[in-house]
């Protein structure tokens, strides 16, 4: 696996000069840096054919190509000159070092060849005491010369001893690289080059430029200067994407597997201001962020106070000036607007399209996000978004690969799936049985009810109470009849009144003599309770729609059936004409009959003509 190496400290302590005394190689390469000898842009050297280092500039005013070197990195060494000690610069790339959750570091005390032995021991002391308190006890501090050579082996011993014990793996199954260096190469096109920070990319494959959402083909792929068929999690890669131009790639892009990464204005996250930060962040303030290799505006919204003082976290809600592309729980340095200082860092968590209110219900969900077992974020995301996600997007929001969800959705104890889209098991449970007590009651209350709408069944949301309805539908735990829902196994049944009114209704059909009156007509012809037999009729199969508002008895539609059987027993076709003369009622009435019997596979119409099509007679 390779490994990546940030160096960092403050400008003028050797940083570049100890690179190429560890490796041979100048990464100052822009004509500016060579004249004014200051690194201005990061910088690229091979330690060892499976460890890169990273040169970040010194100086303040370049904080933002410093933050981007540093941000794809497994360790640091830390450069301090002997003969200043620790700078003002040593104090904040060390802050963003511990913000970006880089744990493991080194320091290199430079320009140990021009101090004497008891300062050098003096400046070692303050060194290691600072570490302490800034969270990083029992470094290694190890005196060196750039220049004379003093100390390098001793250097190198402690740096191969970091390097064994890097144990970064790679959980997330998507590839993702952001973009440090964007450029043109004749013959070839556009190149850009990052440090993969998950899984791999091979050539021929697509991959996705964020937050731009366009996707380009890969065309090459080169790692330590050599043409590979992949590069893969830890790697220096440069990729040569088909059909884009230089001009709409850049830093704070990043690259990864199409899809798969969320994209939005406003996002939720964790914010924690350092302890030595002198003010707390206030409700509203304007920040600059560094996320990736890319740095914006945003104004804060924090949700538990309103204001988050030093040494504190909170969830907070963070609105940038333009959309952003993350990953979940990627963190990110916050720097004060003027004078750009850093103050804290934040892990962002998901990107959401509205405004969340002080003290939101969702609080507790998302602290309750601090886990990296998979099988307890999934079902957090649930509660967080309530409402049915698909493989899809539960790995988009947890920044997995959908074979790493896959296998803990079909597990039916824990979640509830239908038409590839999931709830929890418990919700499923929860909301179908406050439905069926809902329509328990009410079948009780109304034995002959029609049924109730679906918003009368649970304080579900919209999303949940869909996905449960269909579903309990397609397992016939419920029925419908339009939006009216019931109980799949209630049979309403008739008291001797409602047999009365059944009766009534039944007379009123059959002296109708298939020419039934419209529902509106019975409507005004009926009482109450007659009225709601009617609809009990029609719910259960004895009253039949034949079209629109035209209702036959099944008595008469068996008569009807049987008429038409007998005729056709002794003649081929049949005109409406001809069928008037056993049906006794209007072409209003024979025609929808006709129609129904079609609808039936009973009969074949060819112009004014039937013919019988059904069972053999």
């Amino acid at each position: 696996m390779q490994k990546v190496i940030g160096l960092a400290g403050h400008i003028d302590h050797g940083k570049t000069a100890l690179v190429k005394a560890l490796t041979g190689v100048d990464t100052d390469r822009l004509e500016e840096e060579k004249r004014r000898g200051v690194t201005i842009d990061i910088g690229i050297a091979f330690y060892s054919e499976d460890v890169t280092f990273i040169d970040v500039p010194g100086h303040e005013k370049f904080i933002k190509n410093m933050v981007t070197g540093v941000s794809t990195v497994d360790a640091a060494m830390l450069v301090i000159a002997a003969d200043d000690g620790v700078m003002p610069q040593t104090r904040e790339h060390l802050d963003i070092l511990h913000i970006l959750g880089i744990r493991k570091i080194l320091v290199a005390l430079n320009k140990s060849d021009l101090v004497d032995p008891d300062w050098l021991e003096l400046v070692s002391e303050e060194v290691a005491t600072y570490l302490a308190e800034r969270g990083y006890p029992d470094t290694k501090i190890i005196p060196v010369s750039a220049i004379t050579g003093q100390g390098i082996e001793d250097l190198r011993g402690a740096l191969n001893q970091t390097i064994s014990e890097i144990k970064s793996q790679d959980r997330q199954g998507v590839f993702r690289l952001p973009i440090d260096r964007v450029f043109s190469v004749k013959g070839f096109g556009t190149v850009v080059t990052g440090t993969v920070l998950s899984h791999e990319l091979r050539k021929g494959q697509s991959v996705e430029l964020f937050p731009q959402e366009t996707t380009f083909p890969v065309r090459g792929l080169q790692s330590h200067h050599l043409d590979v068929d992949k590069i893969k999690f830890g790697d220096r890669g440069a990729i040569n994407l088909g059909g884009a131009s230089v001009d709409e790639l850049g830093r704070g892009a990043f690259l990864g597997s199409p899809g798969m990464f969320q994209t939005g204005s406003a996002w939720v996250a964790e914010l924690s201001v350092l302890p030595h930060w002198k003010k707390p962040v206030k409700e509203a303030d304007r920040v600059h962020v560094h996320v990736g290799t890319g740095k914006r505006k945003a104004r804060v919204h924090l949700l538990e106070a309103n204001q988050c003082h030093p040494g504190q976290t909170m969830m907070a809600q963070f609105f940038f000036e333009e959309p952003i592309s993350a990953g979940f729980k990627e963190k990110m340095v916050i720097r004060y607007l003027s004078p750009e200082e850093t103050l804290g860092g934040a892990e962002l968590l998901w990107a959401i399209d509205h405004r969340l209110k002080k003290q939101d219900k969702h609080l507790p969900i998302l602290t309750s996000l601090k886990t990296e077992d998979l099988s307890a974020l999934i079902p957090a995301s649930m509660d967080f978004f309530d409402r049915p996600l698909n493989r899809r997007e539960i790995a988009r929001y947890l920044s997995v690969a959908e074979s790493k969800v896959h296998a803990l959705l079909q597990k039916a104890e824990d979640y509830k799936s239908h038409q590839d889209r999931f709830i929890k098991q418990s919700l499923y449970a929860g909301g179908l049985a406050q439905i069926q007590q809902v329509l328990e009651k009410y079948h009780e209350q109304e034995p002959l009810g029609r049924g109730l709408p679906r918003e009368k069944l649970t304080e579900l949301g919209q999303a949940n109470r869909e996905f449960i309805l269909a579903s309990a539908l397609q397992e016939g735990t419920l029925k419908n009849q339009g939006d009216l829902w019931q109980l799949s196994g209630h049979q309403g049944t008739l008291d001797p009144g409602d047999e009365q009114a059944k009766q009534r209704i039944v007379k009123i059909f059959n002296d109708s003599n298939f020419s039934s009156p419209s529902l509106d007509e019975l409507k005004g012809s009926l009482d109450a309770q007659e009225y709601t037999v009617l609809q009990w009729m029609i719910q259960h199969k004895e009253l039949v729609r034949i079209d629109k508002d035209f209702h036959l008895l099944n008595s008469q539609i068996d008569y009807f059936i049987e008429a038409l059987k007998n005729w056709f027993r002794t003649n081929p076709e049949l005109t409406v004409a001809q069928l008037r003369e056993f049906i006794p009622t209007t072409r209003k009435y024979i025609l929808p009959m006709l129609n129904y019997a079609e609808r039936k596979g009973l009969l074949l119409r060819d112009g004014d003509i039937r013919r019988w099509v059904g069972e053999e007679l």
